[in-house]
């Protein structure tokens, strides 16, 4: 074979190389950073306020009726999601209230899923042309060379979602109405929550929550005659 002709097959052998090569490259170049999902759920501030009253018949002092009120705050949730984390949306909450001694509360109704429906944003933030930090706007509107990682924090429900997100059913304050009205309040009512997500990526997530407190408190209890 003379040389001429091996010349041309390297050059050919090269090419096909090149080729094959090429998407690898490509693909090299816009591969995905920052994939990992990592964030922490906390739920604080739950109340039950229990007020009765207890009528009478004056005459004969029997009992008449009950007359009860209760109030529910519902409570806070804070996700901390870590600076380069993917952000998601956050879809339920599957609950489970218990008592003092881990049981569930107020039977079935005790136990029940919420819709959510929020969003947690990525864990970066906006930057200007000059370096400066605008952690006020999701970093969804801005181009990845505009960002900056961070820890980002965020606390439902807000002014736009208030009344929205129940992890309290009534039903839970009913049942300690009744059981104040019945003998002592239930003392250390917890509940446990699973935060079910979905990922900027499309991967279903999970974030427990664990004895969040749910503090029940008698207001009153007074008895009247009529």
């Amino acid at each position: 074979m003379s040389a001429r002709m091996k010349a041309r097959m390297n050059n050919r052998s090269l090419a096909a190389s090149a080729l094959f090569a090429l998407p690898l490259l490509l693909a090299s170049c816009g591969s995905v950073t920052g994939s990992q999902f990592s964030s922490q759920a906390s739920v604080s501030g739950a109340r039950i306020d229990v007020t009765i009253k207890r009528v009478f018949d004056k005459t004969s002092g029997q009992l008449k009726r009950i007359e009860s009120l209760f109030v529910m705050n519902q409570p806070q949730v804070t996700f901390i999601t870590r600076a380069g984390s993917v952000g998601g949306k956050i879809m339920s909450a599957q609950i489970t209230v218990n008592d003092e001694s881990g049981n569930r509360y107020a039977d079935t109704s005790g136990q029940y899923v919420q819709n959510f429906g929020d969003r947690l944003w990525q864990g970066y933030a906006c930057k200007a042309a000059d370096g400066t930090v605008n952690a006020a706007l999701d970093p969804d509107t801005c181009t990845f060379v505009n960002k900056v990682e961070y820890t980002r924090q965020q606390t439902f429900p807000t002014a736009n979602n208030a009344g929205t997100i129940q992890l309290l059913t009534p039903r839970i304050g009913e049942t300690a109405t009744d059981d104040c009205i019945n003998g002592p309040c239930p003392a250390n009512l917890s509940m446990n929550v699973t935060f079910n997500i979905v990922d900027d990526l499309g991967r279903s997530q999970t974030l427990p929550v664990v004895k969040a407190p749910i503090p029940v408190f008698r207001i009153s209890d007074t008895g009247v005659e009529e």
